[in-house]
């Protein structure tokens, strides 16, 4: 890259240095498109998505949407895989998130995304097994290969 020369107090933006500042590796692409909801979670309204960006040269795994979640599918203190993400999706090591979900009695979801691809979700026992759909909005994963 040709380094060009800038003037005093000017705004420097990603456009004015010729880089990718941000760079978008895959676009907003719905659940069902890489990977498969197990029996009793489907795609909700606010479909589930994921995408796949470099942010400053790390790449950066982000999700967003809402899971539906049929009454009575999760059982209190146990792990329950909602979803399986297919090759090419899945992270080199485990992650977690604390996530909200409806009618939880605001208990929280928790909810982790396995090497195997699995998404697994659980409820505390205040929770029992009510809920009818868990928010993926703030989930993200940095360098997950």
């Amino acid at each position: 890259m040709v380094y060009t020369p800038f003037a005093a107090g000017e705004t420097l933006t990603a456009g004015k240095l010729n880089s990718r500042l941000i760079e978008e590796l895959m676009e907003w692409t719905p659940f069902t498109d890489i990977g498969t909801f197990s029996a009793g979670f489907s795609a909700a309204t606010l479909t589930p998505m994921m995408r796949k960006i470099r942010l400053l040269g790390q790449e950066r795994w982000e999700y967003k949407g809402r899971i539906t979640v049929v009454a009575a599918t999760i059982a209190a203190n146990v792990n329950t895989t909602a979803f399986t993400f297919n090759t090419g999706y899945r992270p080199t090591t485990e992650h977690g998130f604390q996530k909200a979900g409806g009618t939880t009695g605001f208990y929280g979801v928790r909810m982790t995304l396995q090497t195997s691809g699995q998404l697994q979700v659980g409820l505390p026992t205040g929770a029992g097994n009510n809920t009818n759909g868990i928010m993926l909005d703030t989930c993200y994963i940095d360098a997950p290969i």
